[in-house]
């Protein structure tokens, strides 16, 4: 369900800036209350699990975000706007953390990876959103209509089904200062602190991919928009067959090895989409793809089995952080250097980075 509105919701972004007739600039702005509203609400949604436990969390969080996913869509003003996004943004952002412990707790009691399986799950339903919302767009459905009809359908269906989620202890004493539950609990613990970095190098180069490996094909390979498209299509078919298979990979050969693998490959993968021709550019999109799948939910699980709800909130705040700053610093190092590529050669090496810093997935209890 998070997948899904989260891709029906992307699929109206072009209608919501329209309706109100934003400039990019202003619509930048608006968007910038998602991040914001998600930061704000991770590192909070740590504590709260922590006190009432990730199932009463996750079961209140869900509903929430699938109750205000057609609030953009109403608003009547950019002022608005930045509002209802920012209340988007805080409702997904508290599903967040509490979902991954559950993801977590579920792992400890099966005894095997399955956070890739979920991870999976939720790039399926992105696919399925947009989907949804393409076929809907193309009958003619408003987009306040659509996104008020599928999240009412998806906070429902959310109800019923968190009913199952896992139960966990819940901590009533545990102290009220989230920052002190999730970013101080990082920093007092060395293994917290590298799980952040690595996961700010990963969602970095996420980011960037998503931001700019069109444009990238567009300027290497000379490929027209809908030819150089292609690039990121493959980056997100490859990440979803990844994860899908990822927890069959990790159970064969560890999680560290698994995670120094998927840091080579990126690395590997980007290189090849930044010199070769355009087959084969695509072809290094989809390696990068790969490469990504299974860090997130890697090192969520990590963050998960070392401190719990905290340890989660703490990491997913700080990973989150790479995927909003790496598309605007690959954009001003492409200025800077006068050169995409040059500047993309950044995600390679944190790609490095993080095939180096594997290890400390093995310290995670």
């Amino acid at each position: 369900m998070d997948g899904l509105t989260f891709g029906v919701w992307v699929a109206h972004l072009p209608l919501v800036k329209s309706g109100l007739r934003l400039s990019d600039l202003a619509f930048s702005a608006a968007l910038a209350g998602l991040v914001a509203g998600a930061f704000v609400a991770q590192p909070m949604a740590g504590a709260l699990a922590t006190r009432f436990g990730s199932r009463r969390m996750t079961r209140v969080a869900s509903v929430a975000a699938c109750l205000t996913l057609a609030l953009p869509a109403l608003a009547p003003s950019l002022a608005a706007l930045v509002a209802a996004t920012a209340l988007l943004g805080f409702t997904r952002g508290a599903t967040e953390v509490p979902m991954n412990a559950q993801a977590t707790l579920y792992e400890l009691r099966v005894g095997a990876p399955r956070m890739s399986t979920f991870h999976a799950c939720f790039s399926l339903g992105g696919f399925a959103g947009a989907g949804i919302a393409a076929l809907l767009l193309r009958a003619g459905s408003p987009a306040a209509a659509t996104l008020a009809g599928v999240g009412a359908g998806c906070a429902v269906v959310s109800a019923l089904v968190s009913r199952h989620l896992l139960r966990d202890t819940p901590h009533p004493d545990a102290p009220d200062d989230h920052a002190h539950l999730s970013l101080g609990t990082l920093l007092r613990d060395g293994a917290l602190v590298a799980l952040g970095a690595l996961a700010f190098c990963g969602m970095f180069g996420e980011g960037a991919m998503a931001d700019w490996s069109a444009l990238l094909l567009e300027r290497t390979t000379g490929a027209a928009p809908a030819a150089a498209a292609l690039g990121y299509a493959a980056f997100s078919v490859a990440m979803t067959l990844g994860r899908a298979t990822g927890d069959a990979v990790i159970a064969a050969v560890g999680r560290a090895r698994t995670l120094r693998a998927s840091g080579v490959l990126a690395a590997a993968g980007l290189t090849l989409a930044l010199v070769a021709p355009y087959a084969a550019a695509v072809a290094g999109c989809a390696i990068v793809g790969l490469g990504y799948a299974n860090l997130v939910p890697i090192l969520f699980s990590a963050s998960g089995r070392r401190a719990g709800h905290a340890g989660i909130a703490a990491v997913s705040t700080v990973g989150y952080a790479g995927f909003v700053v790496g598309p605007p610093v690959i954009g001003g190092l492409s200025q800077l250097l006068g050169s995409l590529p040059i500047a993309l050669v950044v995600v390679a090496l944190f790609a490095l980075a993080i095939a180096a810093g594997a290890g400390v997935v093995s310290r995670e209890t």
